[in-house]
């Protein structure tokens, strides 16, 4: 891809577009209207997309994979798939196409289509200054009154003037009132990774809502649903070590503590290099393998995704999507075992590699 391609369009010529794509039919060309609308949703993939590598680098840096910290950030790992789901599931249902493993994300980088633009997202360990990177990715556009327990310890940098991920979604979903097309179900899957087809304005808005409920645009209460609070906050309470609480008054605080240790808990696994890494295999053999191995399956997992939305055998190709992801873990750990040169360890890149190259 290139950086005229749309999906890669800065979002404030996207959000133009979509302004413009919520004009009634009678005033504007309704496949202008759909164009726009599927630039933004193949944007709106990237960028769910790209905030998967970060959060699993961080997931297997945790040395106790039961830890209730591990188990928080792998159902946000969980719910970001689902995400993925909703919106491809919402691309096809008008006759779009997902670019996923024609466009996969590099690190260190910025977020797809200009959201959080100041914001560099990079693969490390799990730790608090990956933590305010993650606050942020998942900064609601409306910030609740219970934000300013962030801001009083500096974890926040707000500009009221970036757009963020709440804001796409909510200039999509009024694209797609405006459009009122007519919907497909060709292409799209169900099951535990998508929880429902788009077959109606109604889903799409059931499928967004989803989506800001858990984590990307939510402004209503830490909770999104009971006993289930959304991204935002869990990586807050991640980073002050201390539960959200709910308390008789129906406000909600930091409360009690978490036990976990940011250095002892934690594998000392160092930032990825700009490019990735370029091994020698006479001195590094080890890593070296456990990198292309890591990335030979990065790679089929990105082409399964990508066939699970392109043709007819979605719902075979998402169930070996998922056996590629799990496959990843098997040479991530051992990896992130390994030091490098200068004392810390390794960790995956995330490189997708052509057929020749695997």
């Amino acid at each position: 891809m290139t950086d005229s391609d749309p999906q890669h369009a800065e979002l404030p010529e996207l959000v133009t577009q979509l302004l413009a794509a919520e004009q009634p039919a009678a005033t504007a060309d309704k496949a202008q209207q759909r164009e726009a609308i599927i630039a933004a949703l193949n944007g709106a993939v990237l960028l769910e997309f790209a905030t998967i590598p970060p959060y699993l680098t961080a997931l297997w840096t945790i040395k106790d994979e039961r830890h209730p910290l591990a188990n928080s950030l792998r159902n946000i790992l969980q719910e970001e798939m689902l995400h993925l789901a909703l919106v491809c599931n919402m691309l096809v249902s008008i006759g779009g196409e997902p670019q996923i493993s024609s466009a996969a994300p590099t690190y260190p980088g910025k977020l797809p289509l200009g959201v959080h633009p100041e914001l560099i997202v990079p693969l490390g360990r799990f730790s608090k200054r990956m933590l305010d990177v993650f606050i942020e990715i998942e900064r609601p556009k409306d910030v609740p009154p219970d934000q300013a327990i962030l801001q009083e310890e500096g974890e926040q940098d707000q500009d009221g003037e970036e757009f963020t991920i709440g804001q796409l979604y909510g200039e999509i979903l009024a694209s797609f009132r405006a459009l009122d097309p007519e919907f497909s179900q060709d292409r799209q899957v169900t099951g535990p990774l998508a929880w429902i087809p788009i077959l109606s304005l109604e889903d799409v808005e059931k499928a967004i809502e989803i989506i800001e409920r858990q984590g990307e645009g939510s402004t209503g209460q830490p909770e999104e649903r009971r006993g289930y609070l959304a991204h935002y906050w869990r990586f807050a309470e991640m980073h002050r070590l201390q539960r959200m609480e709910k308390g008789a008054d129906g406000k909600w605080a930091f409360g009690t503590a978490i036990a976990f240790d940011f250095n002892a808990d934690v594998w000392p696994v160092g930032d990825v290099p700009e490019g990735g890494y370029q091994l020698d295999p006479a001195s590094e053999p080890e890593a070296r393998h456990l990198l292309h191995q890591f990335n030979i399956h990065y790679s089929k997992l990105l082409d399964y995704l990508q066939a699970t939305w392109s043709g007819p055998a979605g719902q075979a190709m998402i169930l070996m999507a998922l056996e590629e992801m799990f496959e990843l873990e098997k040479f991530a750990k051992p990896l992130m075992r390994i030091a490098r040169p200068d004392g810390q360890n390794y960790s995956p890149d995330f490189r997708y590699l052509l057929p020749s190259e695997r």
